[in-house]
């Protein structure tokens, strides 16, 4: 996610009863998950595991079914933002800027098996798994401390490699195979900065420049399975671009630059299909990966989306979204491959 500043949470009471949910569309049903984000706030990750769909509410994560009915929350985090897991992982794992942690929890039980503690690297934000290894974003705003580190998840207590790259603040970090991205989150010109992470260090690829692609503030980015291709989304150009990562040139795009904020985005198993998220604009379209052709575009009356809120499970797409008041909704759009083309 990207970072905006931590302000307070407004929690509806009853966050463990069942919420209602509502017809969205043909494509599935929204949930309202009881919970606010305060104005500005970049908490609203979203991950799913284990039948189980995990949305950060900034003190909190929410935890719905896979029908997206609200069944409980996970509490005593202090500025939740990043999360990541496996799709049949024992662990889901959390950026908790506020104490500067992170935190593993048993997908299953829901409670915090630990803590790993992060006092040089403040503010992590983002994270990135690959097998054992968790790949994390850090750098409190306007610091110029931002970096990225790796945890090996497999050791009792995880020792932080870092690199520090005096960058404005947390970039986004995504990986995949032999491939991590990072993307500048905050200022303009924002680059894309690549490296192999197959050997026992980090090594840097390039960088796709801000400047020569006329690119502003990564809001979010997805890699392919195999990290052969990242796609982004800038604020500007509004657009989803595809870019290979050895070459670190554009190879395609998704949608039109006349569309208005890309602001999430997605794969779905297999590399198949591509989601986007846009804010002030269709909610979220989703593309076949190899052709772009739109397979399924459709607005939520329920709010606006929320940026980087996206995650496939299957052929099961949901979508996070913000609506009156700051409540956030949970979107779920079924059978994506059998959705009408339009």
């Amino acid at each position: 996610m990207i970072i905006r500043r931590l302000t307070g949470l407004a929690v509806a009471a009853g966050l463990l009863a069942t919420t209602l949910a509502t017809p969205a569309s043909a494509a599935g049903t929204t949930t309202d998950l009881g919970v606010s984000l305060s104005y500005g706030s970049s908490s609203g990750d979203i991950a799913v595991s284990g039948g189980r769909v995990f949305v950060s509410a900034e003190d909190r994560i929410v935890v719905t079914n896979a029908q997206g009915d609200t069944t409980g929350s996970i509490t005593g985090l202090s500025g939740v933002y990043g999360l990541a897991a496996e799709a049949d992982g024992p662990s889901l794992y959390a950026a908790v800027a506020g104490s500067n942690q992170v935190a593993e929890i048993d997908t299953g039980t829901l409670e915090v098996k630990r803590r790993i503690d992060l006092p040089e690297h403040p503010c992590p934000t983002s994270l990135a798994l690959t097998g054992a290894r968790l790949w994390v974003g850090y750098g409190c705003f306007d610091t110029f401390q931002g970096g990225f580190l790796s945890l090996d998840l497999a050791a009792a207590s995880p020792t932080p490699a870092a690199v520090g790259l005096g960058l404005h603040s947390a970039p986004k970090v995504v990986a995949a195979g032999d491939t991590l991205v990072l993307g500048e989150v905050t200022g303009v010109p924002a680059d894309l900065i690549v490296y192999d992470i197959s050997g026992p260090a980090p090594a840097l690829r390039g960088t796709i420049d801000g400047v020569t692609h006329d690119q502003s503030e990564v809001r979010d980015l997805a890699l392919t399975s195999d990290g052969a291709r990242v796609i982004s989304a800038f604020d500007t150009p509004y657009r989803f671009d595809t870019w290979s990562t050895t070459t670190l040139t554009r190879v395609r795009h998704y949608g039109q630059s006349y569309e208005a904020y890309p602001t999430g985005l997605a794969i779905s198993p297999g590399d198949a299909y591509v989601a986007g998220g846009r804010d002030w604009n269709t909610d979220v379209t989703v593309y076949d990966a190899a052709t772009g052709t739109t397979v399924f575009s459709e607005d939520n009356p329920a709010g606006r989306f929320v940026t980087g809120g996206l995650a496939f499970s299957g052929t099961t797409l949901y979508a996070l979204l913000r609506g009156s008041g700051d409540r956030l909704h949970l979107w779920r759009i079924e059978d994506i491959p059998q959705a009408p083309r339009r």
